[in-house]
């Protein structure tokens, strides 16, 4: 299955169509998590991050008209790239048990932004107060989507499909959890606790909530 590109409306700039200019871009958007990690908001300017990121205050504006934008797109590109690790857990035949693939989709939830969660928590404040909330909200409408479609295969490619409602209840409570630990203390989510609360929930669903024909060909664990 494809990915759709999320579709968010934004400042009309220079698309990154080139190799030279793709790494620009990287190094705006890596130079802005660094930024953010060590200083947090408070001193991240766009002259901080073209120092940082070794390029023209010129080039940076090539690309961006001030720091809220660079912070929007970096927080999208993160949603698109975790949306790919989600993608090929979940439909990639002889991956693995549904069961024990919880553990690695569990995974590259908490693991965005390469566990650096200060940044995650910041960027997540600024996409709900931004045009980039309904990136967030796009996001997991595909999960649900796939879940309740058809788009988690077995170790034996045989199809397992969620009802529509128990996929919605648990996206939404995954989220829900890891947004509320953003919100009270980003360092939950570097928790092994955490990890394993997460996958339990995530396995009981699969147990519970699997249309029983597909259960008893899947055998979930």
């Amino acid at each position: 299955m494809e990915l759709k590109p999320l579709k968010i409306s934004g400042p009309r700039r220079r698309r990154p169509t080139q190799a030279r200019a793709r790494e620009k871009l990287e190094l705006i958007f890596e130079s802005t998590i660094r930024l953010l990690d060590r200083e947090g908001m408070e001193t991240l300017s766009t002259n901080r991050i073209a120092e940082v990121a070794g390029i023209s205050i010129g080039t940076l504006y090539q690309y961006f008209s001030n720091k809220q934008e660079v912070m929007e797109a970096l927080g999208r590109r993160e949603i698109e790239r975790v949306l790919g690790r989600l993608d090929v857990l979940l439909g990639t035949p002889g991956a693995g048990d549904p069961g024990d693939r919880a553990r690695l989709l569990v995974r590259a939830l908490l693991g965005a932004f390469g566990g650096r969660h200060r940044v995650r928590k910041l960027l997540l404040e600024v996409a709900l107060a931004s045009r980039s909330r309904p990136a967030l909200d796009n996001s997991a409408a595909q999960v649900i989507e796939w879940l309740s479609s058809g788009r988690l295969v077995d170790a034996q490619n045989r199809v397992l499909v969620l009802r529509p409602m128990a996929a919605f209840v648990m996206t939404q409570a995954v989220i829900g959890v890891i947004r509320s630990a953003l919100a009270q203390d980003e360092m939950l989510l570097a928790s092994p606790e955490m990890e394993e609360d997460l996958v339990r929930l995530i396995r009981g669903f699969l147990r519970e909530s699997v249309s029983p024909h597909q259960a008893a060909a899947g055998g979930i664990a």
